[in-house]
């Protein structure tokens, strides 16, 4: 087996870790996996035009077109990947970036908002995380968020995670717009002020917690 198909074929077993970690709900992190999944023989493997093909997953090496057309001892760059999947060349595999970092997903097994999260989470900002998941339900359903939905995929916090963020959110204005509600039969939700006003929350929670239950 040459370079370019050894690269071919790590590129599809790359690929596959990615899928298989969407599948259980994870987001790989760029930084952290491409030199253990992607390393190469010790040499620089040129690709471009003779040497582009399928990856066995569908996708194509990139070529010196595309910018990012060399790889270096760790088999392919973090760069050369991010242009392959931004250029939708990889299959399945796209990117989202969170902070200073980018994360792998699969859009097989896992849609853009469930990646954004479970990268948040991978970033461990649990105040932040929190206030986005709140602002996004509040803003798009509208509705407010279950206090419980963060012991579920893709966040799976603990009680006291989500009790130690709250308290570091109250003490921090650039989250005075998350507010919490208690509906009648004492379940906890969230809800940003910026997209929903208490009295239309506090109604929205009810019927979710306490109405819907008794109206089938």
């Amino acid at each position: 087996m040459d370079e370019t198909q050894a690269l071919r074929s790590r590129l599809a077993v790359f690929l596959e870790r990615v899928r298989q970690a969407s599948r259980a709900g994870a987001v790989l992190c760029l930084d952290e996996v491409g030199r253990e999944d992607l390393r190469g023989a010790g040499a620089e493997v040129p690709i471009d035009e003779t040497a582009a093909g399928s990856t066995g997953a569908g996708a194509e090496v990139p070529t010196d077109e595309t910018g990012a057309g060399s790889t270096s001892g760790a088999g392919v760059s973090p760069a050369a990947l991010i242009a392959l999947a931004e250029g939708g060349r990889l299959d399945d595999l796209a990117i989202v970036s969170e902070g200073q970092r980018a994360y792998l997903y699969s859009t097989r097994f896992m849609t853009r908002q469930y990646a954004e999260t479970a990268a948040r989470v991978a970033e461990g900002d649990i105040s932040r995380l929190i206030a986005e998941a709140v602002r996004a339900d509040s803003a798009t359903y509208p509705r407010p968020t279950p206090i419980e939905t963060f012991a579920e995929r893709p966040f799976g916090l603990a009680s006291d995670q989500v009790t130690l963020a709250l308290e570091r959110m109250l003490a921090d204005p650039g989250f005075d717009d998350i507010r919490r509600i208690t509906a009648s039969d004492g379940t906890v939700f969230l809800f940003s002020a910026r997209y929903l006003e208490p009295a239309h929350a506090a109604s929205l929670a009810e019927w979710l917690a306490v109405g819907r239950a008794n109206n089938p």
